[in-house]
């Protein structure tokens, strides 16, 4: 969007105030430049020239989590967060040199497969005493993410399916889900094996772009958004799948994209399931997580519902984002570790021994916050649950 555009949808926006209760920012800060309206009139004020852009105002800007909560609670239909990812596009200044620093090795460590791999690679090498003495939270936080993430493995072009073939799908891997996801891709790629799905992986497919997009970079955003299209536009496949609902919700917004794309979940959940095919039970308690950029109504626990005696609960305040956003788990600590105390506690009074979430970044985010409190909860994907359940026990290879 020209800042003409932002400054006419900004205009939408009537100051009413009933986005405020759904803001995850500013229920922890209770400062009205951490609220939607407040942030909408710092834009305002940015691109008319009325306000200096300086740190302070950015530091209001880049906390925004991109949850979309104010979206669903606003009764103009103010577009916000392509707001939010306009006045990062168009400004100049986005916070200090430090903050402007570790956001660009960040977006280029999760965006980019190959230099995810050398520099997990690199760590292996690196003593943990050495690893301790670096400086900077937000550098140690990304690095001790990164320490979680697995090696790469080799994806085949095509996995068959088991029996008769009801159809072909193609599987979209993101960038960091390679590495953190990889038991949930294979996962999804043996339940759709099983239902006779036949799933190919395009070799030249690319980050979605997500993350440049609302990081103010939608001039990459879009290069990557080319790159997919010529990789899955020649397909003959039913429908792409994504396992993490962030790079999924950014899918569907491409233009002109040429095949439909699911969430595995929702779309495992409009599937028949063959008589053949059967779940094995699960007598307790599982905590399910609804991420912000999968707000489909009930399709997780539609699906999951298939399992014989499994408890499905969902996490208190789900609607409240954990903090994860993106990147900012690792450029906004501070906010983020707020709004994951209050889930941790939540789970800490639950019966539940496993967490599910759809979303990469917030399953790093609960895993790191699970370990550190010494809590006995497993952070799965729905479809890794699924899967576990199926009662043959044979695995895709990578």
């Amino acid at each position: 969007m020209t800042p003409e555009q932002l400054l006419q949808e900004s205009d939408l926006c009537v100051k009413c105030g009933l986005c405020l209760p759904h803001c995850p920012t500013y229920r922890i800060r209770q400062d009205e430049g951490d609220s939607p309206r407040g942030r909408i009139a710092l834009i305002q004020g940015v691109l008319s020239g009325q306000l200096v852009s300086t740190p302070q105002l950015h530091a209001h800007l880049n906390r925004c989590l991109g949850c979309r909560a104010c979206e669903r609670a606003c009764p103009s239909a103010v577009k916000y967060s392509k707001l939010i990812d306009g006045i990062r596009a168009v400004s100049t200044q986005q916070g200090d040199s430090i903050e402007r620093w570790v956001r660009k090795i960040a977006l280029k460590l999760v965006s980019k497969p190959q230099l995810l791999a050398i520099g997990m690679g690199l760590l292996q090498y690196l003593p943990l005493h050495h690893l301790q003495k670096i400086r900077g939270r937000k550098l140690q936080r990304l690095i001790g993410f990164g320490l979680n993430i697995h090696r790469s493995i080799v994806w085949q072009a095509t996995y068959p399916p088991i029996g008769e073939k009801v159809g072909r799908v193609a599987l979209f891997l993101g960038c960091i889900s390679q590495f953190s996801d990889q038991a949930a891709l294979l996962s999804a790629i043996r339940v759709l094996n099983c239902l006779g799905w036949e799933v190919v992986i395009p070799p030249k497919q690319s980050c979605c772009g997500a993350l440049y997009q609302h990081a103010g970079d939608p001039v990459a955003a879009d290069k990557f958004q080319a790159q997919n299209k010529m990789a899955f536009g020649d397909l003959p496949v039913a429908a792409i799948l994504t396992i993490a609902s962030g790079c999924g919700a950014h899918i569907k917004e491409y233009e002109n994209f040429p095949v439909a794309s699911y969430d595995v979940s929702d779309f495992l959940n409009q599937q028949p399931w063959p008589a053949q095919v059967r779940l094995k039970p699960l007598p307790q308690q599982v905590i399910v997580h609804d991420a912000c950029s999968l707000r489909t109504a009930d399709t997780v626990y539609q699906l999951l519902g298939q399992i014989p005696e499994v408890e499905l609960t969902s996490l208190p305040e789900n609607s409240l984002c954990c903090g994860a956003g993106g990147i900012n788990l690792v450029t906004e600590p501070q906010m983020a570790d707020a709004l994951l105390a209050a889930k941790l506690a939540r789970l800490q009074t639950s019966k539940a021994t496993i967490l599910l979430t759809s979303n990469t970044s917030c399953a790093l985010h609960f895993a790191a916050g699970i370990r550190k409190a010494g809590l006995n909860i497993e952070v799965l994907h729905p479809i890794q649950l699924l899967e576990r359940q199926l009662l043959d026990n044979d695995h895709p290879t990578g």
